[in-house]
């Protein structure tokens, strides 16, 4: 037994080769599976590449639909097709061998996309901004009847001073902030406020936000006719320049008592003259540039009816809020219905008093629906028609004492000049010259700062005097006169001396009003000469009528509008816009109130819904609820979201590889939903639209 062990144990070549067939076979098996590995491995990868590069070719493809939907006037609108005459946009070898092919198809769903930047956006960024750092003056007060009295905003409070609630909770659903102190009990979101804060905001500064139009586009306008009352008075849009007119029309006493103010849609400038600084003396100084609406009902905008249909005019008493179309109803944003927009200069002020009043602004794409708009730049500028500019006759009445008369000699101080030599003492003589019409029209509006007829002329008699009156008419009421003792006469070849004789030194006679209305066209004036020795010979070189106007142009708040600091019932400073709490007082902003150099004060106590949709921005704002105000809702708003000018499309992407062209039948390797918006949907312009993507996706 021994030995045959011994035996196995020397014979061990078997059970080697059994070992390396063993190796062998792992390694085979090993290798095997690294091959079939390394296969699939590679086949995934060329895959993926596949992918990659069709993902690639998709996205540039869509891109390319994008911006060429962009770059047209494609409105989404029935019968028109996304790229010109067709909804394919066919991209043959698009890259390299690669051809694409995108459809474009209409989304039915309106879509509400977010304020990309401030420049683009539709609404403020605040419910609530005060610019103002007066010291000693509060940036926003709230005054409120008891402790639980609660004033809610909808948005942003932001404050630039400080922020002051007397009484009560001042509550917002978002965010508030005050580079000053704060007082009261203020309720945010996220809390606490953010008061004495001293961070970077993008949205405290002044927006800057532009008027709706210029000066030379609003005409000036006279008041209308105020007979009846219970009626509808309508007004233009236009420049208002009396406000002692427009508080005695809407008094409880008027003629036209108890009647709707219907301002129809576009831009209102009131720049009041009754007093202070450039006054015009032909509107009545009582009452100060304050514009009182102490009776009736104020609409402002397109008038409609309850369910929103336009109106041809507002009804007498007519139901407000919801007289005028409200260019922020969420089920409405892309209506043309236009509204106003209330511009106010210099000192000029509105005060809503015992009546009821709704001004709507206009809707747009690319900024707020500003209705009431305060300048915070601009000014008057006087226009002076002297010297080489001073109007000249074009023709002389042929009646004339002058021998050898005619306009060409009295146009100028050239030493071409009319005789006339007395026949008796104290006789006169008298030329008549008409013309006078400046080069352009004087704009309606203007005012008149001065009126003098300049005669150049010379007398022979050295002991006596020439004595020269003037006479000037206008075509409309009676002539102005003015005269001026003359002159020692001179040797016949003596120089000549002008004289400027002022007429209208009041300035509200004739002149002043054909200039006031815009249909000054020109003047007759008769000069005499009165001389007192027989014999004497008068000569005339030139007469010439000099004038200086202030047309209207947009003018800076100023005055008692931006001083300050402001307080309620104080000395100091006034506010552009301010109700005064009495029984029926309503007052309703259907759009953006931006008066950045000036202060709003209102006081609320019938109030049914929001009174300042679209928020305020103002230097300084004061609010005071009464113990009769009810709303429960916020007083002053911005919405979260608003829904631009916008259509959108879907684009479904195809790649063919190798190919010539591209159809859509096989399988999209991308889709895109892609929203537009115009600053003017009914004009849109290529190259300008606002590009949202709101889903981008590979099937």
């Amino acid at each position: 037994m021994i030995r045959r062990l011994r035996g196995i144990r020397r014979d061990e070549s078997g059970a080697a080769l059994i070992l390396a067939m063993v190796i062998v076979t792992v390694l085979a098996l090993g290798l095997a599976a690294l091959l079939t590995l390394s296969d699939t491995s590679i086949r995934t990868t060329v895959g993926l590449r596949s992918q990659v590069a069709a993902t690639y070719d998709g996205d540039g493809a869509t891109q390319a639909a994008v911006n060429a939907v962009r770059n047209s006037t494609f409105d989404g609108s029935a019968g028109t097709h996304c790229f010109g005459s067709a909804d394919t946009l066919h991209l043959d070898h698009f890259y390299g061998a690669d051809s694409a092919a995108v459809k474009c198809s209409p989304d039915p769903a309106r879509v509400p996309i977010h304020c990309i930047s401030l420049p683009v956006c539709n609404r403020p960024s605040n419910a609530i901004l005060t610019l103002g750092s007066v010291s000693g003056e509060d940036g926003l007060h709230i005054d409120q009847p008891n402790s639980g009295s609660v004033f809610r905003v909808h948005g942003r409070i932001f404050s630039n001073s400080t922020i002051n609630v007397t009484s009560g909770v001042l509550s917002t659903n978002t965010q508030v902030y005050a580079r000053g102190s704060c007082r009261g009990t203020i309720q945010s979101t996220p809390p606490p406020a953010a008061c004495n804060y001293t961070g970077s905001n993008p949205d405290g500064p002044d927006p800057n936000y532009q008027p709706a139009a210029d000066i030379a586009d609003i005409p000036y306008r006279t008041l209308p006719t105020c007979r009846t009352p219970n009626s509808v008075v309508t007004f233009l849009p236009g420049y208002y320049d009396d406000a002692k007119g427009l508080s005695d029309m809407m008094a409880g006493n008027s003629s036209c008592k108890h009647s709707t103010w219907w301002f129809t849609p576009g831009p209102y400038y009131f720049d009041f003259h009754n007093t202070g600084n450039n006054a015009n003396p032909l509107l009545n100084s009582n009452g100060g540039n304050i514009w009182t609406v102490n009776d009736g009902y104020l609409v402002a905008g397109t008038p409609i009816d309850s369910s929103g249909t336009q109106l041809a005019a507002p009804p007498v008493a007519p139901t407000i809020p919801g007289a005028c179309h409200n260019p922020i109803d969420p089920t409405d944003q892309n209506s043309a219905l236009p509204g106003v927009q209330f511009i106010f200069g210099g000192d000029s002020q509105l005060v809503v008093k015992a009546a009821e009043a709704e001004v709507c602004g206009t809707y747009s794409g690319d900024k707020p629906p500003v209705a009431i708009y305060g300048l915070k730049s601009g000014a008057e500028t006087t226009t002076a028609l002297t010297g080489t500019n001073a109007l000249k006759p074009t023709g002389v009445n042929p009646s004339t004492s002058f021998s050898d008369a005619s306009a060409a000699k009295l146009a100028a101080v050239d030493g071409s000049f009319t005789t006339w030599t007395s026949a008796a003492p104290n006789t006169s003589g008298v030329i008549t010259s008409s013309g006078f019409a400046p080069s352009s029209p004087i704009p309606a509006g203007s005012v008149l700062q001065s009126a003098f007829v300049k005669v150049t002329h010379r007398h022979t008699n050295p002991g006596s005097t020439d004595d020269l009156s003037v006479s000037l008419a206008t075509g409309a009421g009676p002539n102005l006169v003015g005269s001026v003792t003359g002159h020692a006469g001179v040797t016949p070849a003596g120089a000549f001396v002008t004289d400027s004789i002022q007429v209208d030194t009041t300035r509200t006679g004739a002149l002043a009003k054909a200039i006031h209305a815009g249909n000054f066209t020109g003047a007759t004036i008769a000069v005499t000469a009165n001389l007192s020795a027989q014999s004497d010979t008068e000569d005339i070189d030139a007469i010439q009528l000099e004038l200086k106007y202030t047309p209207p142009a947009f003018r800076a708040a100023g005055g008692c509008v931006t001083a300050g600091p402001y307080t309620r019932g104080g000395s100091t400073g006034c506010a552009v816009v301010s109700t005064i709490n009495t029984s029926g007082n309503l007052f309703y902003v259907q759009g953006t109130t931006y008066v950045p150099t000036g202060v709003v004060d209102i006081t609320l106590n019938n109030a049914v819904e929001q009174v300042f949709r679209f928020g305020v921005i103002a230097r300084s704002a004061w609010i005071k609820l009464t113990g009769s105000f009810s709303f429960d809702g916020p007083v002053i708003e911005v919405p979260d979201d608003t829904p631009g000018s916008v259509f959108s499309v879907y684009f479904t992407t195809y790649i063919c590889p190798a190919a010539d062209t591209c159809d859509t039948s096989g399988s999209p390797v991308l889709r895109a939903r892609v929203a537009f918006a115009d600053s003017d949907p009914a004009a849109p312009v290529a190259g300008q639209r606002q590009v949202s993507v709101l889903g981008w996706s590979r099937p």
